[in-house]
């Protein structure tokens, strides 16, 4: 194999790699923005280590609603294309 397709192999690897740790890094953004905002919005009082009935619904609704709002984006954004 020639250097110049050794190097445009390298190329696309990388790219590759570099476009999967960015969506690793949005997921990972993600998680920690829905976890700051269900926590903030359900989670009155740290007493215990368990969460009261009430604040597991809570976070469970809240969640549901995030991974829905993030599922009619992108229906939103495919429907643009």
């Amino acid at each position: 194999m020639e250097n110049g397709q050794m190097d445009a192999k390298m190329s696309k690897e990388l790219e590759a790699f570099v476009n999967k740790e960015k969506e690793r890094a949005e997921l990972q953004s993600m998680i920690h923005d829905l976890t700051a905002t269900c926590w903030e919005t359900c989670i009155s009082n740290v007493k215990s280590g368990t969460n009261s009935s009430s604040e597991r619904t809570c976070l469970e609704n809240c969640v549901n609603r995030f991974l829905d709002a993030g599922v009619q984006i992108v229906k939103n954004l495919q429907s643009q294309r």
